[in-house]
């Protein structure tokens, strides 16, 4: 696979946690529960004293990764930029660590699952997996 295949891929999986920490941070401006349907528990994530971090909800950290990452991979597609390459698996593996906390906290201590945290945990993780497969398709054709 070329490398712009990963950029790709990559852009397609930060546009749609974009969209998901979008939505999860409109909800809890609205003071409303998240959509998760009758058997969801995004009500108690949402409401949890885990949802906000320094006083802003933690869905709003993930805006500013996938928006760095959807900026990183045009970049790359515009200009060519060789430091993304290396540069992604860098940003991407703490919010993998992050997102894996929150899941921890979802499942063991909170004890409800949140559709909507999963999506953006999800992302996040095949990002960092999409963006180490890059960088070393890269690092062994240089």
């Amino acid at each position: 696979m070329k490398a712009k295949a990963y950029f790709i891929i990559i852009l397609i999986l930060a546009f749609i946690g974009f969209a998901d920490a979008t939505y999860l941070t409109a909800i809890h401006y609205m003071d409303a529960p998240p959509g998760c349907g009758e058997s969801g528990g995004c009500g108690e994530v949402a409401a949890s004293e885990y949802s906000t971090m320094f006083g802003l909800p933690v869905a709003l950290y993930g805006i500013f990764f996938y928006i760095t990452v959807i900026f990183l991979s045009l970049l790359w597609l515009d200009r060519g930029a060789a430091f993304v390459t290396r540069a992604l698996p860098i940003i991407s593996a703490p919010a993998v660590l992050f997102s894996a906390w929150l899941v921890y906290l979802m499942l063991f201590v909170i004890e409800a699952i949140c559709w909507f945290c999963v999506g953006s945990a999800t992302s996040s993780t095949l990002i960092f997996i999409t963006s180490v497969a890059l960088w070393l398709k890269t690092k062994s054709s240089v």
